[in-house]
């Protein structure tokens, strides 16, 4: 049960990630990006000698790849359902996300034995509370992380990564060539995003996060990124973080549904 737990929080902490970023969720690929399981032929590497596009340049690109700024300024809220998995297939949890503009969330994981755990963001705290009455509050850098995380349309950091990001070169990614893009998320603490070179989607973030415990590095890789609505969603994300590896499999997204703000109240008895 306590394994199980320490999964369920962990899989709110990147599923909170997954649905309050819009650098995560609007991008496409077609490929996977699981080295193990790419069949196809790499494509060309960038020429040497060729110049590296600008961070501007990039995120501009991916943009019109996954439907535009005008569509996601369209979209105000979300809601997303699927499946949280161990690397091995031995634990699987159901998931529910939900999301509303500007910064609220709430992220569910139901445990096999029927308990929940719940992630919620209201927009000025955020906290995880069970249904067995457990609650906990995020604090401090924490709750300063929860809250970027929790942003709907994410324009900040991607006005960030433009403004203050560097394009410092190319790696081999699976069968994809990209563009490393390194910018500042936090003062002192790199993230990178990686370009697919040849149609501009991302197709791997490594971001480092502020936590009670300290910086810590969170990847994810995303695949299998379908249109809704006209926006492009990945239904399938791996997350790897010290040598943990937990995959979210989604199965249903839906753009602009109906949320009540109720849905992300504090609870009463919260202090």
């Amino acid at each position: 049960m306590r394994k199980t737990s320490r999964i369920a929080l962990a899989a709110l902490a990147v599923l909170v990630l997954i649905c309050g970023s819009r650098r995560v969720a609007a991008q496409q690929q077609e490929s996977r990006l699981n080295e193990s399981e790419v069949s196809a032929t790499p494509a060309p590497r960038p020429a040497a000698d060729a110049p590296l596009p600008t961070a501007t340049a990039l995120l501009m690109k991916n943009d019109q790849a996954t439907g535009g700024a005008e569509a996601w300024n369209r979209s105000t809220s979300r809601k997303m359902k699927g499946v949280y998995q161990t690397e091995d297939n031995s634990m699987f949890l159901a998931i529910e996300i939900l999301q509303k503009a500007p910064n609220k969330s709430l992220s569910k994981i139901t445990l096999p034995n029927g308990v929940t755990v719940r992630d919620v963001c209201d927009g000025k705290n955020a906290w995880v509370e069970t249904s067995m009455g457990g609650y906990q509050s995020y604090t401090g850098a924490a709750l300063a992380a929860k809250l970027r995380a929790a942003d709907f349309q994410d324009r900040a950091r991607l006005e960030k990564a433009a403004s203050t990001g560097k394009v410092i070169g190319t790696e081999q990614i699976g069968a994809h060539s990209t563009y490393v893009l390194e910018y500042s998320a936090e003062k002192g603490l790199a993230s990178r995003v990686y370009f697919d070179a040849d149609s501009g989607l991302i197709v791997r973030t490594v971001d480092v996060f502020t936590s009670p415990e300290g910086p810590y590095t969170l990847r994810l890789d995303m695949d299998d990124y379908r249109e809704v609505d006209g926006l492009k969603f990945p239904f399938r994300i791996k997350r790897t973080e010290k040598g943990v590896v937990l995959n979210i499999r989604l199965t249903q997204v839906t753009v602009n549904p109906p949320l009540d703000d109720t849905l992300f109240l504090k609870p009463e008895f919260a202090k």
